[in-house]
């Protein structure tokens, strides 16, 4: 994984990732200081500084992480979401350490948060469903029916 200088359009860093690992999706944090990166390959979310791109914590987070998601920018959490999994790992957003995993009844693909961060939405293709999450309480609160995957 490399990072770029948009102005110049030239590589500035290129991050070492273990053979096998996979980096798979990257997201950088809303304050711009951490980007995570899901490691399909031994299942873990990476945190680089997003200056230096020096490694700050690596964190398992279950079989298949596909994609990590952030609320607002004073928000406490981060989601990663599982494809061979049927939890969501709830991480500590300052230090990328896991909190909770909260069971949504199967595999996941994409969350986002309501604007002031209070719900997370994620989406359960497996169920046809999208599965709310009250992110004080770090449960689910609601399933919405939705169309095939």
């Amino acid at each position: 994984m490399s990072k770029i200088d948009l102005a110049t359009r030239r590589i500035v860093r290129t991050v070492d990732f273990p053979a096998g690992s996979k980096p798979y999706m990257l997201r950088v944090t809303p304050d711009g200081r951490n980007v995570w990166v899901q490691t399909a390959g031994v299942n873990t979310n990476v945190v680089l500084d997003a200056e230096s791109m020096e490694t700050l914590h690596v964190e398992p987070t279950g079989r298949g992480p596909v994609q990590s998601a952030f609320g607002p920018i004073d928000g406490a959490f981060g989601l990663v979401t599982q494809l061979d999994e049927s939890f969501v790992v709830v991480l500590d957003r300052t230090t990328g350490r896991e909190v909770r995993r909260i069971d949504v009844g199967g595999p996941q693909a994409n969350a986002s948060f309501s604007p002031d961060g209070a719900a997370a939405s994620v989406t359960a293709p497996s169920r046809d469903e999208v599965v709310a999450i009250d992110m004080a309480e770090l449960a689910v609160i609601g399933r919405i029916a939705v169309g095939q995957e």
